[in-house]
């Protein structure tokens, strides 16, 4: 009977424990929901203030964390449209980073989602470019970077680099293609958000798939960042120099953006 009596009683606990965290992710979505899909050519900016509205109807900020990095709309090199956004960097300074780059918050991609992003970049010169970040999807957070995946330039290719302990993922040795310079260049990224290792990641470079990985971890745990609790999503993309870390300084052009969550 007594048996009877606690198994009824731990019964009802997993379901008000059910129940609760069913309202939790519930509320969750709703308090931290927003748009799926932003594209851009920058067709429609006469400079670089006009991308921030102060809505977030378009970019939501800039970073230039030095003050001779710059944020320009380019009229002379662009992919299609007549004008393109033009990032200049310096090496780090100081110990700080050296960012140029435009960012979007308030976004919604969430645990399960498959996240898609198309962008052509142009890099100018043959300088090195070892640990050029180019393009960063993460979650905002109280305290430091937002946890996230990256996409960066080592040994001038391209490689998936995690805001989060996450082995990098770099391209196979035998097939591997460099990132051209002074060319319009299409990247395409593409992955299944899990916190289980039952994600992926995949990259092509000018229709070329360059880099898929299977059965991968594409989100951060709950516990992260002096215990601050994650939210099973991403909800910031930024694009341009996200972070210079090489010797020299670059300047990038980025140009036809489009991000959405597949069907």
């Amino acid at each position: 009977m007594a048996i009877t009596l606690i198994a009824r009683k731990m019964n009802r606990f997993f379901i008000f424990i059910s129940a609760v965290l069913i309202l939790a992710a519930c509320n969750k979505k709703k308090h931290f929901d927003g748009p799926n899909f932003y594209e851009d050519n920058f067709t429609s900016y006469d400079s670089i203030q006009d991308l921030i509205d102060g809505d977030n109807e378009h970019w939501s900020f800039f970073q230039k964390t030095l003050d001779e990095n710059s944020l320009t709309i380019d009229t002379s090199i662009y992919h299609s449209g007549g004008k393109s956004f033009r990032s200049y960097a310096l090496t780090e300074t100081n110990n700080l980073v050296s960012k140029a780059s435009i960012n979007k918050q308030f976004m919604a991609f969430w645990e399960d989602e498959v996240v898609a992003v198309e962008v052509w970049y142009y890099i100018h010169g043959n300088a090195p470019a070892e640990w050029l970040f180019l393009f960063d999807l993460e979650e905002k957070i109280p305290i430091g970077a937002g946890p996230g995946i990256r996409l960066a330039l080592v040994d001038e290719e391209l490689t998936v680099e995690h805001k989060f302990p996450n082995p990098n993922i770099y391209q196979n040795d035998a097939t591997a293609i460099k990132f051209p310079r002074d060319e319009w260049v299409k990247v395409n990224f593409e992955a299944l958000l899990s916190k289980k290792e039952d994600g992926y990641i995949k990259v092509w470079q000018n229709d070329v798939l360059i880099i898929e990985q299977m059965d991968w971890q594409t989100l951060p745990k709950d516990i992260l960042y002096f215990n601050l609790g994650t939210k099973a999503m991403y909800n910031q993309i930024e694009f341009g120099a996200t972070a210079n870390g090489s010797d020299s300084p670059v300047t990038v052009n980025v140009d036809d953006v489009r991000v959405e969550v597949l069907p």
